[in-house]
């Protein structure tokens, strides 16, 4: 079983990296709201006029913002969806491997803060919301793909409404105290793996490291 193939990932250079890290830094902490160039540009320690010279506008500022954060979650994507194939078969390990990747994510609570304020947004800004939905398919593929080596019919129905639940999940464990997030996530996990996948991937599940 070949993994899926992921979605081109963007490219920076290394200024723009500097003003997105800003801009992941100024959403985190203002929301939105707060996302100007003059905002990024305090971040970041650089001349004013420095993010507009890389992105004229602000829709352009979303866009690429979204990109960003998208190219650092898909990295970790296609390494799952890699070390699954190589391991097609083994019971337990594709859960296994996806709890410990999404417990690797509440590590950067600001990069999870400004995906979902990104993914609000997209339903008002078309192109924000093409960028966000490429990490949505990309791990919906990988799950399916889980689901049906192990015989689950309805594995994309079943991997979108885990994925869904999933991103609800984390919303919840960034709210939460730093030291409970990671327990959170991995009783919710078993809990909905058990009533999607059944009682051998929840198990999976249950002993990720």
């Amino acid at each position: 079983m070949a993994a899926p193939e992921g979605p081109e990932v963007a490219r920076f250079t290394a200024r723009e990296s500097v003003l997105l890290a800003a801009a992941v830094h100024v959403v985190a902490s203002a929301g939105l709201r707060g996302l100007t160039h003059r905002a990024v540009d305090r971040a970041a320690g650089l001349p004013e006029g420095s993010c507009s010279a890389y992105m004229r506008t602000r829709a352009a500022l979303l866009t690429r913002l979204a990109e960003f954060v998208i190219a650092r979650f898909a990295e970790d994507i296609t390494e799952l969806a890699r070390r699954i194939t190589e391991h097609a078969g083994e019971p337990g390990y594709a859960p296994a491997q996806t709890v410990a990747m999404l417990r690797s994510w509440l590590s950067q609570p600001d990069l999870l803060l400004v995906r979902m304020e990104l993914t609000i947004e997209g339903t008002r800004q078309p192109a924000v919301a093409r960028v966000m939905q490429t990490q949505a398919e990309r791990l919906t593929d990988v799950v399916e793909e889980a689901m049906c080596a192990a015989g689950h019919e309805h594995g994309r129905d079943r991997a979108v409404t885990l994925i869904s639940s999933i991103d609800g999940l984390l919303l919840r464990a960034v709210r939460e105290p730093e030291d409970q997030r990671e327990r959170l996530v991995d009783q919710s996990l078993r809990l909905l793996m058990g009533a999607l996948v059944g009682p051998a991937m929840a198990d999976g599940a249950s002993s990720a490291k």
